[in-house]
């Protein structure tokens, strides 16, 4: 073999060689008409087996796991617009919405609601408490006295019912309750009962009955707008009943007792005219026989 044929030799192996290097670096695709199979060697398993891909940045990867078995993804998995994800070919999640089978989760935040169904008990902040088994409704409580009992500063007020027949409101235990306008109180139930009408630190308050008043009658008489069991004070003074002055406790002047037991000559009262104790008392307005 002369120069020149070797020399042509020289440059064709040179051009192969080329042409091979070349093609090692270009991307293989291969059609694939069924599946692609990771098939474990005997006495192996499949575990980190799967699809990389290298040589930019980090090595990205799809692969399985084991123990327990799943899919391994180093990336995100963005689906397509209006694809979901399901199990048991029953949708999980898609864009929107959980599926129909997710019924419990661990959530921590949510965004804004336009509706809300609860089956069951619910806490919020351990401070807004519905009670399931009770039916109750605790603000500040987790053990409600009534249907919606509101807590804070150791008062619990209560809105609910005694009984099928009566509404109640007010405190549990033995504290003051009041009804507050303006932020003021303008009727005081005390502890022990007592109830008071009006505030002595404001103005006088206008109290106005449409009906009829009874005080210490338990069966009022419905012929009379004010029915009083006992004694009454008029301008300050004293008006009641007695079959004769009083002999004891102190009185004023113009304080009137009214016989209780009149009779033709007898007077239809006793007046106080010196404030004393018990004062000094004279009869008024004698009762005289029919004309």
């Amino acid at each position: 073999m002369n120069n020149t044929n070797l020399d042509q030799s020289l440059t064709d192996l040179n051009k192969i060689i080329k042409d091979l290097a070349a093609a090692a670096h270009q991307p293989v695709a291969q059609e694939v008409t069924q599946f692609l199979e990771f098939r474990a060697k005997k006495g192996e398993n499949n575990n980190g087996k799967g699809v990389i891909w290298s040589g930019d940045g980090y090595t990205k990867q799809f692969i399985f796991a084991a123990n327990p078995d799943k899919f391994f993804s180093s990336e995100s998995i963005d689906l397509n617009k209006g694809k979901s994800l399901s199990i048991g070919n029953v949708k999980v999640l898609d864009e929107k919405e959980l599926g129909p089978n997710v019924v419990k989760s661990n959530l921590q935040q949510v965004g804004r609601l336009k509706g809300l169904i609860v089956d069951g008990s619910v806490s919020i902040n351990q401070y807004l408490i519905y009670n399931a088994a009770t039916d109750r409704l605790g603000i500040g409580t987790e053990a409600p006295n009534a249907a919606l009992s509101v807590a804070e500063n150791a008062i619990e007020v209560m809105l609910g019912t005694n009984d099928e027949f009566h509404g109640m409101v007010g405190t549990y235990a033995s504290t003051d309750f009041d009804i507050v306008t303006d932020n003021t109180t303008r009727i005081n139930i005390g502890a022990n009962g007592n109830i008071l009408l009006g505030n002595f630190s404001r103005n006088p308050i206008q109290v106005s009955i449409n009906g009829k008043l009874s005080i210490g009658v338990k069966n009022p008489d419905p012929t009379v707008d004010l029915h009083v069991a006992g004694s009454v004070r008029f301008a300050n003074h004293l008006q009641t009943y007695g079959a004769a002055p009083p002999s004891e406790g102190t009185h004023a002047m113009g304080d009137i007792v009214w016989n209780s037991s009149p009779r033709v000559g007898a007077g239809i009262g006793w007046v106080c005219l010196r404030a004393g104790s018990p004062g000094a008392w004279y009869p008024f307005g004698e009762i005289k026989e029919r004309g």
